[in-house]
């Protein structure tokens, strides 16, 4: 009897996994589209909005909700670019309790204002909170490869 307890304990246990898995991936699909639209109502909406909010990338590192707002999404998605297009692969995302965390490989292709195109390539990483509003973004790192080393 008590196996059973615990079978059904795990069973369980691994539903609710899942089933948070499924809404970090729904979340992060969000930020995908808050990504290409740059669009502050939405990242609004899957960001924490909370002064330890950290976001580190290749041209600053940003805490607060605010900054990485100001920063992300206005100076650099917004001002930098007309269109934008970030698609994922190999994303991998784990959960534990209320914490969870998302990584992913990308490629960014965008049109910059004066119509110049450009590709780039990188890893990011993402850490996940549960709230009363559901799962939000905590915390984003992403990098990019560094430059070949010179030739002698």
């Amino acid at each position: 009897m008590a196996l059973g307890a615990m079978l059904l304990a795990n069973a369980a246990l691994a539903g609710d996994e899942a089933q948070d898995k499924k809404a970090v991936q729904q979340v992060f699909e969000r930020y995908l589209r808050s990504v290409k639209t740059a669009d502050l109502a939405l990242a609004s909406e899957i960001w924490a909005h909370r002064g330890d909010v950290l976001v580190v990338t290749p041209f600053g590192r940003f805490q607060g909700w605010e900054q990485a707002r100001t920063e992300l999404y206005v100076n650099f998605l917004q001002k930098s670019f007309v269109e934008r297009e970030l698609r994922p692969a190999n994303v991998a995302i784990g959960v534990a309790s209320d914490s969870a965390w998302l990584v992913f490989d990308w490629t960014f292709t965008g049109k910059m204002a004066d119509g110049q195109t450009i590709t780039s390539k990188g890893w990011e990483s993402h850490v996940y909170q549960r709230t009363p509003q559901g799962w939000r973004i905590v915390q984003l790192h992403y990098s990019v490869p560094p430059p070949p080393p010179p030739r002698p």
